[in-house]
């Protein structure tokens, strides 16, 4: 008897979360993908750094606008004894201190510098521009397929540890059955044992998944920010998918994808690179300017007399220089192997481009390979459960006929709920390639389910 209290405290204790779950809060994939973009370090920098380009893309017009200065300044002095009194109109030299006078100065200069780079400048602060939000695209893509990922994984991870509990339930009863049986004459003490071994086990892999589900919620909290416990929305239904070839889905979506919208602004920064050495090389600098400059002078006082006087100039001056750097200009110089390293750059791209290409090509490949697998494993494997189902039914009545073993029954127990999980393993696996699919082709994943799905029902 004291057995079946220890099996039973034990079984309550695993079993209690699930009394608890009633009052768990329910995270919806949403509301994680929302709470990652709020607290994300690494969308934040992409964040940071594209907001740092749309500045620099409203300030292009700045590249074309000269040089403004204004300046202006007084001065004035005392003159000590001794010092020549020619400038006060006087012979000999000052006896007392002398208000030495006061100058006023002022000017304004505009110069303006053109050099071949500022051709394409407007186009360079567009690509960076646009190089800004693709990678904001791409770290939002790749947090949300891993969430989404982490998500569907701990569903279904709940979803097993739900049957696992179940079984485990199903042992206590048939052990606790089996004690009161052996009780009565009715069985022998090694079936005792045998369902006993049966229970625990059962309680085990309940333990196992349990602790499987807290490493997933440990990473999924880092990804999301979410603290504390949560339970996820259900796990959904398997829905099968009709695709056509992964040559067709690369021809209509390839384009409008991350990586190869990335590649294509990598190629055309290359190219703008090689066009901005050529100008910055073979342009001339041309540099204008133009100032306006005025200086004045005021009284002067000594031994009580006042020297009114106004000495004042004007200027405006004006200069145009054009230099051609005919050193850049000459073989080995640094400027033509810029020129050289830029156009390199080009062709690098290019090899950079085709191979985004053929990565985005195998990815897809391997997306519908994965989901067609699935879908033609799902069908077996749920006739596979639905056998173990039977098996187990059919063990049990042997078991109380005493026709087969406890062992025989616990391995028909096992049998039935490792076929749930291989079913649901799949199932899981079906959803993760699907969404790996959406993200390689840029859709939602309700667009690929409403552009490709069999039927408009999901197979059950």
């Amino acid at each position: 008897m004291n057995r079946v209290l220890t099996a039973a405290a034990l079984l309550m204790t695993l079993l209690s979360p699930l009394a608890a779950s009633a009052d768990v809060p329910v995270v919806s994939l949403e509301d994680a993908l929302d709470s990652a973009e709020k607290n994300s370090i690494s969308l934040e920098s992409a964040r940071i750094a594209l907001e740092m380009e749309l500045r620099r893309q409203d300030a292009a017009m700045t590249t074309f606008m000269p040089d403004l200065s204004v300046s202006a300044g007084v001065s004035t002095g005392v003159a000590f004894p001794g010092t020549n009194a020619m400038s006060y109109g006087l012979s000999g030299d000052l006896t007392e201190p002398a208000f030495a006078g006061l100058t006023v100065n002022a000017s304004a200069n505009a110069s303006f510098s053109f050099t071949g780079n500022m051709i394409t400048d407007g186009e360079s602060r567009r690509l960076a521009k646009e190089s800004a939000r693709l990678s904001y695209e791409d770290t939002y893509d790749s947090l949300e397929e891993s969430i989404t990922s982490a998500y569907w994984n701990i569903a279904a991870t709940d979803t097993a540890i739900e049957s696992a509990r179940l079984a485990a339930d199903d042992a206590q009863a048939q052990y606790e059955s089996a004690l009161e049986m052996y009780d009565n004459g009715l069985i022998d003490e090694l079936s005792v044992i045998q369902l006993e071994i049966a229970a625990k086990n059962a309680l085990l892999n309940v333990k196992t998944l349990e602790d499987n589900r807290a490493l997933l919620c440990s990473s999924f909290r880092s990804l999301t920010g979410i603290e504390g416990d949560f339970t996820t929305e259900p796990f959904p239904g398997m829905t099968e998918l009709t695709l056509p070839s992964p040559e067709q889905l690369f021809d209509q979506y390839g384009e409008g994808t991350v990586d190869i919208r990335s590649a294509r602004n990598a190629l055309a920064t290359s190219e703008n690179a090689v066009d901005t050495a050529r100008l910055s090389t073979y342009v001339p600098v041309v540099t204008a300017s133009v100032g306006y400059s005025y200086a004045g002078s005021g009284y002067q006082r000594y031994q009580g007399l006042m020297a009114d006087y106004d000495h004042s100039s004007n200027a405006l001056t004006g200069s145009l220089v054009v230099t051609l750097p005919i050193s850049s200009m000459l073989p080995g110089s640094s400027s033509s192997i810029a020129i050289k390293d830029a156009e390199d750059a080009v062709r690098v791209s290019s090899l950079s481009l085709q191979n985004a290409k053929d990565t985005l090509l195998e990815t897809i490949r391997e997306c519908v390979m994965q989901i067609e697998q699935a879908q033609e494993s799902v069908g077996m494997q749920r006739s596979s459960y639905a056998a173990a189902q039977r098996s187990y039914e059919l063990s049990q009545e042997a078991f109380d006929a005493g026709l087969i073993t406890a062992d025989d029954l616990a391995s028909a127990r096992n049998d039935m709920l490792s076929a749930e999980l291989s079913l649901l393993s799949t199932e899981l696996n079906h959803l993760l390639s699907c969404y790996s699919l959406s993200f390689a082709l840029g859709m939602d994943i309700d667009e690929l389910t409403a552009s490709y799905a069999t039927s408009e029902e999901n197979i059950q």
